[in-house]
């Protein structure tokens, strides 16, 4: 094989690949939903991690059906999930406007992106607490909690406790969510790590 030929294959697979990935950013440009843009996808199919366009819609379908059911919860049930101060801000205006059809359809699309950012599953479990309690998902929700209380008030002596329940759980990670939960709650505001730990701590427990 000439090296002549090897330098027009890889012009000619450039040129393709260019083409392609042009071609997908004009289709996907043409999207009426402002959330399929948001989700990263591969350009490739024959890609392992590929996710193509129809997996993109509807998992911004689903995440708009979630919004759609959180924002039903009443003020009292939104009190006891774990939410960001922009995720709670959403709430409230959507409260404002739930009686304007077309712009609260809109902002259920914003409040979808919003839902990227969160602890889904933890934010999943809760709602599931909530809208169907019941005794043995009560308790364990309640455990994660003691759990991780524990850790921010006693430390080692905590996370030693947690590890001898769930020993695939790592210490230096513990140790490190725990410092930073910690931080937050000092600043009244328990945001990113405070729920990480909790669903580190539920992940831990489950396996």
């Amino acid at each position: 094989m000439s090296l002549l030929f090897v330098i027009k294959a890889q012009k000619y697979w450039l040129i393709y690949s260019l083409e392609h990935t042009i071609n997908l950013y004009l289709r996907l440009s043409k999207s009426n939903d402002p959330i399929v843009m948001t989700k990263p996808y591969y350009l490739m199919p024959d890609d392992e991690n590929y996710i193509s366009k129809s997996e993109i819609k509807q998992e911004a379908k689903d995440l708009r059906i979630f919004a759609e059911k959180l924002v039903k919860l009443s003020k009292s049930q939104r009190q006891k999930i774990t939410a960001s101060d922009e995720l709670l801000d959403a709430f409230k205006l959507a409260d404002k406007i739930a009686t304007k059809p077309d712009a609260l359809r809109r902002h259920m699309q914003f409040m979808a992106k919003l839902l990227r950012d969160e602890a889904l599953d933890t934010l999943k479990l809760e709602y599931q607490r909530l809208t169907t309690p019941g005794q043995a998902n009560d308790a364990q929700m309640q455990k994660i909690e003691r759990l991780r209380d524990a850790l921010l008030k006693s430390g080692d002596e905590a996370i030693n406790d947690l590890l001898e329940q769930a020993p695939t759980l790592e210490r230096q990670r513990v140790r490190q969510l725990t410092r930073q939960a910690k931080k937050e709650v000092e600043k009244e505001k328990p945001g990113k790590s405070y729920k990480e730990l909790f669903q580190y701590i539920k992940d831990g427990l489950s396996s």
